[in-house]
């Protein structure tokens, strides 16, 4: 019985013994093989030579040990190796970890001299010019660097910097110096590396280092662009203006318009699809491209408003010049197969300046109908684009003095197809105008369809002349006739009638209808044209309200009234101001300047009874005026404007140089003066003398004192005001004149009506 019970645990201890050998006893598995990675060199530029070190295997996470260079590459030193797709650089030697991927290392070489001549620095270029003026000194240089600007596109000026510093180039020329850099098919602008040939150097008037004249032998683009264009949303041109500020976009288009900035530089261009326009702002995008060329452009969508502008801006709505900005060129044809404007919608002159800036047009192309008109100032010229009338229109937007438009001279006084487009509206205090850029101009002979004559004496003359509600009888006399030498159109008649004569009247006498306004109510007036066989109407809806009634103060309570405090006045309008928007405002008690906008302006005449509500204040701390004015109510009436209070009895030498403790600016002085016109190269400015005493008449332009400097040299005289509206000394405003004979010629100058 033992035996046989140990011969049964003998039995499990082997079994047990064996399981354990079997489970413990197993061999060793084989451990995985490291992953590995191929390290390549590259001779980064395709002429240098010899044999790159051979590909070889790492370990991730073992020591890479950087190789020697084996390559050379003429005029250039070996720099070390790029680890690709990052800005580190190696040293032979050096070591670095391998990652879990293959890299690649690029040779990295820095030029040292041009087709086996030294190449200077700017830092050296400068030690050799002298601290003192000097004329041109020759110095037979090959230089390198980065250009950071051109600063000059008709020259070629720009701006070379190295890692020595930075140094202006006045000048420069294709390789051989047969061209002018305006005139090169390819050249740098910012960003690119350049190779050049200096000619000489000096001081210029003893502030400027200059290398003076240099030829540009050679040049290429950065190797890598610091943009990513799959940042970039594909768009056509309307869908690029629908977009918010900020946003980037890649659009494609034909150049159809270069603008420039001072110096005839280029400053940005019109890009056109067959969708719409937009305009790309970028000076040195412009310098690489050519009107007629389909270009490829990434750039962020835009809202551009002048810094000081941005207030007056804000104040009425507009949002700002609709661009592209920070833009990179992508893509360029060279192919001139011109910009299609077949999307382009047809209006006029007219509507467009009657286009609110809260609707932001600008930098879309309309098709007009529009007199071009050259407008030779002192030392600049202006061009303007006016209406089939001759009148509505405003001037093209320019910083060249005009000489950026001289392509305009031909079309000169004739009325041409223009494709013109807004770009920016001129923001002040007093209102928003929109400037304009002609993008194209052709002369096709336009004669006018006379079977139109009677529209056109509606839409320019006839129901303009109405406003859409009155408080008071204007006793306004409207025009009966029209006609126009420019579009050769005799007597137009234009004939009114009321539905409710009750509301609203007409009454002829003595040849002129005039309107007049009766009790409060609607009426609708037909205005009819007629010009030989071919009529037209146009209706009108006229609300006459009751006369609002104001506690009113009168000019000299405003005068006396605690600054910047709002005031309500009533009083006659007076003579305009000049080169401010405004006028006169003029009671029996005194006379205060009225600063307003353009849209107040355009609800008063000259002797209108109106009450206004303003801004006391002292405009640049010394002229007295009421700021900001708003017409409450217009009393019409046609008044002559009172002078009970204007000072007589006194010379231009007692005006001039009183107490100067006294603030005169809300005085009125009539005085016997002589006018003196002096005509310069940029400007002509219009004196008032007496022999002992000259007072400069405050103007932006000569031009404005027309009614004034037509008497120059003659005794004449003047109702004065003293003005200073920028805060820089006392001048004078001419509310009117008086010549030899007794005629009075009063100052309308900002007054449409």
């Amino acid at each position: 019985m033992f035996k046989k019970q140990a011969l049964i645990w003998l039995s499990v201890l082997l079994f047990v013994c064996l399981v354990a050998t079997v489970a413990g006893c197993k061999p060793d598995e084989p451990k995985p093989t490291p992953a590995e990675y191929t390290v390549t060199y590259d001779k980064g530029n395709a002429a240098a030579t010899g044999t790159a070190p051979q590909a070889k295997k790492y370990a991730a996470d073992s020591t890479v040990t950087v190789e020697a260079n084996p390559f050379t590459l003429t005029d250039y030193a070996f720099i070390g190796w790029k680890l690709d797709g990052t800005d580190t650089v190696y040293k032979p030697n050096d070591t670095f970890t391998m990652p879990e991927k293959n890299v690649k290392l690029v040779a990295q070489w820095t030029r040292t001299s041009w087709q086996g001549n030294e190449l200077v620095t700017v830092s050296e270029v400068l030690s050799q010019i002298p601290d003192t003026e000097s004329d041109e000194i020759e110095y037979k240089r090959y230089i390198d660097g980065i250009v950071k600007s051109i600063d000059n596109a008709t020259f070629g000026q720009m701006t070379l910097q190295d890692e020595t510093g930075e140094i202006m180039v006045y000048g420069t020329q294709s390789e051989d110096g047969s061209l002018r850099y305006d005139a090169m098919t390819d050249k740098p602008v910012a960003g690119d590396y350049v190779v050049l040939y200096i000619q000489n150097i000096k001081n210029h008037q003893g502030k400027t280092k200059e290398i003076n004249r240099a030829w540009i032998v050679h040049f290429e683009k950065p190797s890598t662009p610091d943009f990513d264009v799959k940042d970039y949303s594909a768009k056509n041109i309307s869908e690029a203006r629908s977009e918010k500020a900020g946003a980037k976009v890649l659009v494609e288009g034909v150049v159809a318009r270069i603008t420039y900035a001072k110096g005839m530089k280029p400053s940005g261009f019109f890009l056109v699809d067959g969708t719409d326009s937009i305009y790309v702002y970028d000076s040195q995008i412009a310098l690489q491209v050519a009107q007629g060329e389909k270009i490829k452009v990434a750039g962020e969508r835009d809202n551009w408003i002048l810094e000081t502008e941005q207030s007056a801006a804000e104040k009425f709505g507009y949002t700002g010049c609709i661009q592209l900005a920070s833009a990179h060129l992508v893509e360029k044809t060279a192919s001139n197969q011109g910009p299609d404007f077949g999307w382009v919608q047809e209006s006029t002159v007219k509507k467009i300046m009657d286009t609110p800036v809260t609707e932001n047009i600008t930098t879309t192309i309309f098709k007009v109908n529009a007199l071009v008109k050259k407008a030779p100032g002192s030392g600049f010229v202006n061009y303007y684009f006016d209406d089939l009338d001759g009148e509505t229109g405003s001037y093209t937007y320019t910083q060249c003095n005009g000489s950026d438009f001289g392509w305009l001279d031909e079309f000169d006084g004739k009325i041409c197809t223009v494709y013109l487009s807004v770009i920016n509206a001129k923001s002040l205090a007093t209102g928003c105008v929109w400037r304009f850029v002609p993008i194209a101009v052709e002369d096709e002979q336009f004669k006018f369809d006379e079977k139109n004559a009677p529209r056109f004496a509606l839409d320019y003359y006839g129901v303009e002349q109405f406003e859409a509600e009155y408080n008071a009888d204007p006793s306004l006399e409207v025009v009966t006739e029209v006609t126009s030498e420019l579009l050769g159109l005799g007597k137009i008649t234009l004939s009114y009638a009321s539905n409710n004569e009750a509301s609203v009247k007409f009454a002829t006498a003595d040849g002129k209808t005039v309107m007049h306004t009766l009790a409060a109510g609607k009426a609708t007036v037909t205005v009819t044209a007629e010009y030989k066989s071919y009529k037209d109407s146009a209706e009108v809806e006229i609300v006459v309200g009751d006369k609002p009634s104001y506690q009113a103060v009168t000019v000299a309570q405003a005068i006396a009234a605690e600054l910047e405090t709002d005031v309500t006045v009533k009083g006659v309008v007076g003579p305009s101001l000049v080169n401010q928007v405004g006028f006169y405002l003029i009671d029996d008690t005194g006379v205060i300047a009225i600063k307003t906008t353009s849209e107040q302006m355009e609800k008063v005449s000259l002797g209108d009874e109106v009450t206004l509500k303003g801004t006391r204040t002292n405009y640049k701390e010394t002229q007295i005026c009421l700021l900001d004015s708003e017409i409450l109510f217009n009393g019409f009436g046609g008044h002559d404007y009172s002078t009970k209070t204007f000072v007589t009895g006194k010379t231009l030498s007692e005006i001039t140089k009183g107490d100067t403790s006294q603030n005169n600016t809300a005085t009125v002085y009539v005085v016997e003066v002589e006018i003196k016109v002096n005509v310069g190269n940029y400007s002509t400015n219009v004196y008032l003398t007496d022999g002992d005493t000259e007072l400069l008449l405050y103007a932006s332009s000569g031009s404005q004192y027309s009614f004034v400097s037509k008497y120059e040299g003659q005794k004449v005289t003047v109702e004065l005001a003293l003005c200073d509206w920028n805060g820089q000394g006392t001048k004078g405003c001419v509310l009117s004149v008086t010549d030899s004979e007794g005629t009075k010629t009063v100052n309308t100058l900002n007054f449409s009506k």
